[in-house]
């Protein structure tokens, strides 16, 4: 018997959390328990009509559900397409797409619970009016002065919401603000579930038997809280005075003017979303000609960084020589690899380097 429904938006909040303790995330309650899946997996039926096959939605979404299900936590997604009809409280969770006025923020989620604290329907609903992308062309993405806002940061914000999880004010997280939640290398930005999420998944489905490792580094960092949600920027570029350098005017993205010879401090967040914690890694620094940042680009030195899973680790102590060779005028890229020397075997490698661009006086 279903006794409670929560609707969770992505542009609003509603209610209020109960936080998790000593952590960033935050859990739905009944009572002093934590809401969840009997079962640790859930069936999201797709719409017919808004999930078609050969549509890019289609794949966007079932890139979505294994991303969440790859993660250490034992909570699983499956997608079922083709579902010829969809409503709210039919005892299925399903996935579809409607216009105003019957949805005003661009996307929600909405479960349903009983009385032993089991989530029993989970429902999300995205907005037809948004101006989605499948894609994950990074030049077209809003977070990077692009048109499109990314589907699969919002669909990976609510499907988080369908486990239990629910907003995030105080970390960088895809329970705050998601379409800045993303990473980025080369031409291609991605969404993905980030430590504070997958940290909350892992405290309430538990660790899975599997040995599942995920590293990152982001170029986004977390910022303050708005309307309930966390709240992103860029990562930036100091001189050894902690003071954030110059940037270029009129670049689309952030881009620092250093000198020949100059040292720098270098941001980035860190990310341990693997089943092993705490975990110690060595980084690589590296300086590249272009924003898709490889070992085969020149090595500048290595850090070390100790990763807990839960909350991601911004710093901003790398300091790094910018070469003195380099051409005046000349954009270049300041590159971070997580694991550079390949001690892990990971999941997902592809998240595992990012870039801060520079311009040389």
């Amino acid at each position: 018997m279903k006794n409670l429904s929560l609707t969770l938006g992505v542009s609003a909040l509603a209610f209020v959390l109960a936080g998790a303790d000593a952590q960033a995330y935050t859990w739905w309650k009944c009572g002093t328990t934590n809401v969840k899946w009997a079962a640790n997996a859930v069936t999201l039926r797709a719409s017919q009509v808004g999930f078609p096959s050969g549509n890019p939605y289609r794949t966007a979404l079932g890139g979505v559900a294994t991303r969440w299900s790859n993660t250490p936590s034992k909570m699983n997604y499956f997608i079922q397409y083709d579902e010829p009809g969809v409503a709210e409280g039919n005892g299925q969770s399903e996935v579809w797409w409607t216009a105003p006025p019957s949805i005003s923020a661009p996307a929600y989620a909405k479960i349903w619970w009983n009385g032993s604290c089991q989530i029993t329907e989970g429902d999300v609903v995205f907005n037809n009016t948004v101006s989605y992308t499948p894609y994950t062309t990074k030049s077209t993405l809003t977070p990077y002065g692009g048109a499109y806002r990314p589907f699969g940061t919002t669909a990976m914000h609510e499907l988080g919401h369908v486990q239990g999880l629910g907003h995030t004010t105080t970390t960088y997280s895809i329970m705050g603000q998601d379409w800045d939640h993303i990473h980025a290398n080369g031409s291609a930005a991605t969404a993905y579930p980030g430590e504070d999420a997958v940290g909350g998944s892992v405290a309430v489905y538990g660790l899975d038997v599997a040995n599942v490792q995920d590293l990152g580094v982001s170029q986004w960092r977390y910022t303050g809280s708005s309307g309930g949600y966390s709240t992103h920027s860029r990562t930036r570029l100091f001189t050894t005075g902690n003071v954030e350098l110059t940037k270029v005017v009129g670049t689309a993205e952030p881009t620092y003017r250093v000198n020949k010879g100059q040292q720098v401090k270098l941001e980035m967040t860190y990310e341990n979303m693997g089943k092993t914690s705490p975990l110690t890694v060595k980084v690589g620094y590296y300086l590249s000609t272009n924003d898709l940042i490889s070992t085969a680009d020149t090595f500048l030195g290595e850090g070390t960084v100790t990763l807990y899973r839960g909350v991601p680790d911004t710093t901003y102590n790398t300091y790094l020589w910018i070469p003195s060779y380099l051409t005046s005028g000349a954009t270049y890229y300041l590159g971070a690899i997580i694991d550079y020397n390949s001690t892990l075997a990971e999941v997902y490698e592809s998240n595992n380097a990012t870039y801060l661009a520079i311009r040389i006086n």
